[in-house]
């Protein structure tokens, strides 16, 4: 009888734009598909809606940010860990700078958010990072840092005030990608490609 695979390992790297964490996500994967793992990046679903659709300024784009944020996670369930540089979590935080708190509507809605974000919650490993770099502008989604920096102590605030489990994490990239790999774990599963490859070419050369 085939094994039950166990749950898809969820790492959301969380932070304001332009602190580096879709390359950190990035980098963990690399790290991790060569040491045998079964992973992935999820990227930030956000993105997408915004060069399609624009900026999102109410509270009820953000429902619509969360379901194509959750498909995108639930397309990668076959993966042993995938490293996310969002989280379904973070549309109520949006939702909240979003808010009319005049309005009974985008008040409810703003309790919906907040009921899903606490329902997938533990379906997250949270890491954060701090804005330890330039910003730089992507022409996608924020224009100038004044308000990054607002996004960045919103998440924060967030994690902090609902008492949400998470490790921050500082430094350069390979400090920061060598910190997470503590933290997470790291058990090499095979040899990378490239060395496997070249012992098979060394067979070769041998059988010659």
């Amino acid at each position: 009888m085939r094994q039950r695979k166990e749950k898809t390992r969820k790492i959301a790297i969380l932070g304001g734009p332009g602190t580096g964490k879709t390359t950190l996500c990035k980098q963990l994967d690399v790290e991790y598909s060569l040491a045998g793992y079964i992973s992935d990046v999820c990227l930030e679903y956000a993105r997408t809606y915004i060069a399609r659709y624009g900026t999102p300024f109410t509270i009820f784009e953000q429902f619509l940010l969360y379901e194509g944020q959750k498909r995108r996670e639930n397309e990668l369930r076959h993966c042993d860990i995938i490293f996310c540089d969002n989280a379904t979590i973070l549309n109520y935080v949006y939702g909240l700078m979003n808010c009319d708190f005049k309005s009974d509507k985008e008040t409810y809605a703003l309790i919906k958010l907040f009921e899903w974000a606490m329902k997938d919650l533990p379906g997250y490993d949270v890491f954060y990072i701090p804005r330890e770099f330039a910003f730089e502008k992507d022409g996608i989604r924020y224009q100038d840092d004044e308000y990054a920096v607002v996004v960045d102590q919103k998440i924060k605030n967030f994690l902090d005030i609902m008492n949400v489990p998470y490790v921050e994490i500082t430094g350069d990239l390979p400090t920061r990608v060598e910190k997470m790999k503590q933290i997470i774990g790291f058990e090499k599963k095979k040899q990378p490609v490239a060395i496997m490859h070249d012992i098979d070419t060394q067979k070769v050369l041998d059988n010659d």
